[in-house]
């Protein structure tokens, strides 16, 4: 809009549209086609073309993300790509997402490692713990497969925040398929679930050949039971972070307080009367809980600190 223009700090940039993985739950390929990767020169343009209006941070989006290139023969486009934002004058961060476990290539995790403007922070559902659950999805990898691709990450790019989506109540999943799930994410402790219960969207492999079996009330239950250990998880992630020093986006304000979030994606809040928008700044942090943090700017004194 045109009142946001020279406002807005952050901004999403599709770079690859459609997907070739025909997931049994998804409704993308069916709706939006086969993959297609925009040409690198038009996204790099499109990128000034936001920085000059003020942005200074954008979201590379893609179903499956990794594959930017691969409808060319270029499965390294994407780091290419990088490289050549990370150049640009004016642009302090750049993220990516959805990642797909089996294209997040050693190439890729150095590139977030290496190039100081891709955040580390990786978007790579697993969506199940159980392999026969993983099979009627079609993702084509084990829960295995996808705690080796977790401590690859974590050994590759340090300090990394890894985000993951969850679907309980898939078609014929048991009560020890869910509880694997639930064992998989306690033993990897990741920093955000993204987590939905399954409905059959029309269209899709899963709609047109299962039943969806498991009741509406067991849906919530399972919800409910991951969302509760995510909460523990996630409370315990961010009070490692209390007394630290911390380099913040500056998003928008709310209220009395600005709103930001680290590199690794955390959600900070900070007093300050100055107009601060856009601003990358110093935040020691004085409070933490499982969604956000409170903190005050480097340098300045402390105020008391109250929930969000």
């Amino acid at each position: 809009p045109a009142r946001d223009r020279g406002r807005l700090v952050s901004a999403h940039v599709p770079i690859v549209y459609g997907c070739n993985w025909v997931c049994t739950f998804c409704t993308i390929p069916s709706r939006r086609g086969p993959e297609r990767s925009r040409p690198a020169e038009e996204i790099v343009n499109q990128v000034r073309s936001l920085v000059d209006q003020g942005v200074r941070e954008v979201t590379l989006l893609g179903q499956i993300v990794d594959r930017y290139g691969h409808d060319w023969g270029r499965p390294e486009a994407l780091v290419d790509l990088l490289g050549r934002l990370d150049a640009i004058d004016g642009l302090d961060r750049i993220r990516f997402l959805t990642s797909h476990p089996n294209f997040m290539t050693d190439a890729l995790l150095d590139a977030v490692a290496g190039l100081g403007k891709v955040m580390e922070h990786i978007e790579v559902p697993v969506q199940a713990g159980d392999d026969e659950v993983l099979r009627r999805m079609k993702r084509g990898y084990s829960a295995d497969d996808y705690r080796r691709l977790v401590d690859r990450i974590r050994e590759r790019v340090p300090g990394v925040a890894i985000h993951t989506d969850i679907i309980v109540g898939f078609p014929g999943e048991s009560e020890a398929q869910f509880q694997r799930t639930v064992d998989l994410l306690a033993d990897l402790r990741l920093d955000k679930v993204h987590l939905a219960k399954f409905s059959a969207r029309p269209g899709t492999v899963a709609a047109k050949t299962m039943i969806d079996d498991v009741p509406e009330p067991e849906k919530e239950r399972r919800r409910k039971v991951v969302d509760a250990q995510q909460q523990d998880i996630c409370a315990a992630i961010t009070a490692g972070f209390l007394g630290r020093r911390v380099e913040v986006l500056v998003e928008a304000r709310d209220g009395d307080r600005w709103r930001g979030r680290t590199r690794t994606n955390k959600l900070v809040f900070f007093p300050d009367d100055r107009d601060l928008l856009g601003r990358l700044v110093d935040v020691e942090i004085d409070w933490t809980g499982p969604w956000s943090m409170i903190g005050h700017l480097a340098g300045r004194r402390a105020p008391a600190a109250r929930e969000v």
